[in-house]
């Protein structure tokens, strides 16, 4: 009798190993290259998760948007912000770009630019920020790089798309690049 109840331990055991082996190969098919828009699409919902069960926020955070596009970070534009960083509140800080001409060196440029954001070294690494980027691309290449070094990480960045037709403000939020996690992604390629 006890080696009937031996036996059918071990059976059961080994159809939970035959199951479990093809599931396993399933969710490995799923979240593979093979099948992209469904890993980003579970990625995506964990961070919403994420967001919504973020630690609590103290009195003394501030979460920033560094504006270095040349235009006015709109109210619709906060707002979707806003939602999809889930954050309490904003502060936008607009950098004056200016003109910068040609044959000036961009590093340069970045560096005083970056300089002149109010911020001690310490608050690059303890608040809240994004980038809303610049739209002349060598310099917002070097902008990012001035960036990274302050932060010790890529910043999450604004991407802006127009507005469908007849919407008050022209341009609108299309997402949040979150260029950590691409930076990571891009790592497992290697």
């Amino acid at each position: 009798m006890e080696n009937n109840h031996a036996l059918n331990l071990i059976t059961l055991i080994g159809i939970i190993a035959a199951a479990l082996v093809p599931i396993l190969q399933l969710l490995e098919y799923f979240f593979s290259k093979k099948i992209p828009w469904l890993f980003r699409l579970v990625r995506n919902a964990w961070r919403r998760i994420r967001r919504l069960f973020r630690r609590s926020w103290k009195e003394g955070d501030r979460f920033l948007v560094l504006n270095f596009s040349g235009h006015p970070v709109l109210p619709g534009q906060q707002k979707k912000i806003l939602q999809l960083m889930g954050w309490p509140k904003l502060e936008v800080i607009d950098v004056q770009m200016g003109t910068v001409k040609e044959d000036e060196n961009f590093l340069n440029t970045a560096l005083r630019k970056v300089d002149g954001i109010d911020l001690l070294s310490n608050e690059w690494q303890t608040f809240s920020l994004i980038a809303v980027p610049a739209g002349f691309s060598p310099l917002w290449s070097a902008l990012l790089a001035e960036i990274h070094g302050r932060l010790g990480h890529f910043p999450d960045v604004v991407r802006l798309r127009p507005a469908p037709q007849g919407e008050k403000e022209k341009f609108e939020v299309a997402e949040i690049l979150d260029l950590r996690d691409i930076r990571h992604q891009a790592r497992a390629k290697r």
